[in-house]
């Protein structure tokens, strides 16, 4: 999230960031998330987690190589 987003946990608007980035992520609506996930996000789909273990592995690419900041979700 901080690199992102730029929030930390705890920090004022943090909850909102990590929606919008899960959004961006699954392509889930910010408000499903919001609304429909839980606070704590325990209601996500189980999917989720590998999900975001993937896109992890993609953002630690981008640090070594240089990719379009947007890839793999640019229109291009």
């Amino acid at each position: 999230m901080p690199i992102y987003q730029g929030k930390k946990p705890g920090e004022r608007g943090y909850r909102a960031a990590c929606v919008r980035e899960l959004a961006k992520v699954s392509g889930v609506k910010q408000s499903t998330i919001d609304i429909n996930w839980g606070s704590d996000f325990s209601q996500r789909p189980g999917y989720l987690p590998r999900m975001l273990t993937l896109a992890d592995v993609i953002n630690s690419v981008k640090q070594i190589f240089p990719l379009p900041q947007d890839w793999p979700f640019d229109k291009t």
